[in-house]
């Protein structure tokens, strides 16, 4: 009986304008992602290559992730130059070329219309799946011809799941080969591996707003009345809670700002350089470079103990609030899977201060030699999944678990009179 209801659902709205209307606003939506993202991703390679630094120079920087077509993420950030030298590691924030019109848009990437379009599109599926069966009078028939209601439900999930998901499944990979296959872009098993990551992975977060829709279809009667409760819920999950994440980490978590750290960090350099000339000027050159190279040294020292765990505090709420959500879940899985993440930011962060603390003395010019080059490799899936991916996927599944069980409760007690 499942099945047959599945495929009865899947028959009936192929044809409708719903189907159409909204599967071709993905197609578009899509299209312009890929294009505009593209175009990022070109500017911010272009910025790399024009940053790049020569042979034996202490300065870092990474290539951008031609994943950040698909879920941008943190990707400028990890793609800004690091300049090392005497006063530590300093962030390069003048990137000229990299167009700044983009700064005044939401970045359109596929993770955007994954979680905001494709949850709205399950919605739009789903809202009316009991309330145009008892508006129809179709209800009250299949009941009383001895269909049973749990098998009914999940015939009408499974069916406009489908209708949903695999189009959005064939676009993205149709995408995918379309973007590997311009240029600067490689797309080799790392590449792939990580698209069908993302293609996998949503499969949880569009069952969890599918079994939402139909949650909200068995509470009331109407289906108007679904769709004005459906879309509200919709907004609660997508923008709300998410959003609210960051304000409440900031209200809780007493970190300062990253500009005042750096700051902190110059006005110690300075402290160390006025105290050096003091004890020239009484003592002679002797030691006092290299007490001013330790002092400075320790200072930033000091300042990053004290900052990385209020830092590490604020993700932990920030992820802890979110993630009340599917959206804000969905959000950390896509961006650490595709290496645009936290994870990925903390990973290279970590690499750096190692590379620097290996060559130090060589970068100030205390000893000979040349500086190690900086070699940086992005966490495998599995190291993902490890970290905190797993956490994000098991919530996706409890959300969807959740739904479905509260539409089946609401769907016993449904009256289809």
């Amino acid at each position: 009986m499942i099945w047959s209801i599945a495929q009865k659902e899947i028959l009936e709205n192929l044809t409708t304008y719903r189907f159409f209307i909204l599967t071709a606003l993905l197609a578009i939506l899509m299209t312009v992602s890929i294009i505009v993202m593209y175009g990022d991703y070109q500017s911010r390679l272009e910025n790399y290559n024009l940053l790049l630094p020569e042979q034996n120079s202490p300065n870092v920087i990474i290539p951008p992730n031609p994943l950040s077509i698909f879920a941008k993420g943190l990707d400028s950030n990890l793609g800004r130059l690091y300049e090392i030298s005497i006063l530590g590691i300093q962030v390069r924030l003048n990137q000229q070329s990299v167009n700044r019109l983009f700064a005044l848009f939401t970045v359109p990437d596929m993770l955007f219309i994954i979680r905001v379009m494709l949850a709205l599109i399950a919605i739009l599926f789903t809202f009316d799946a009991v309330t145009v069966e008892k508006e129809q009078g179709t209800l009250r028939l299949i009941l009383a011809s001895g269909g049973q209601r749990a098998f009914f439900l999940f015939g009408k999930l499974i069916g406009r799941f489908a209708l949903i998901y695999v189009p959005f499944a064939l676009l993205v990979l149709a995408y995918a080969i379309v973007v590997s296959l311009l240029p600067d872009v490689q797309s080799g098993s790392y590449y792939w591996q990580r698209v069908g990551f993302i293609i996998v992975t949503s499969v949880f977060y569009v069952f969890a707003f599918s079994a939402l829709g139909l949650f909200v279809s068995s509470l009331v009667h109407r289906s108007s009345t679904a769709m004005i409760l459906g879309l509200a819920i919709w907004s609660l999950f997508v923008f709300v809670i998410p959003n609210m994440g960051t304000t409440i980490a900031k209200a809780i978590s007493d970190v300062p700002p990253s500009e005042r750290v750096e700051m902190q960090s110059r006005l110690a350099a300075i402290r160390a350089i006025y105290e050096r000339s003091q004890r020239e000027r009484t003592a002679g050159e002797g030691q006092e470079a290299l007490r001013m190279i330790q002092q400075i040294r320790d200072a930033n020292s000091q300042l990053l103990e004290s900052y990385r765990p209020m830092s590490n505090e604020l993700i932990r709420i920030t992820k802890t609030t979110a993630r009340i959500s599917p959206a804000g879940a969905l959000t950390f899985l896509l961006t650490d899977g595709t290496n645009t993440g936290l994870y990925e930011e903390l990973k290279l962060k970590d690499a750096i201060t190692l590379h620097v603390n290996r060559n130090f003395n060589r970068i100030i010019g205390l000893e000979k030699g040349p500086i190690e080059n900086f070699g940086y490799h992005r966490a495998s899936l599995s190291e993902v999944l490890l970290g905190s991916a797993f956490t994000d996927v098991l919530i996706l599944v409890l959300y969807s678990i959740g739904f479905i069980g509260m539409a089946l409760i609401g769907f016993l007690r449904y009256d289809p009179r």
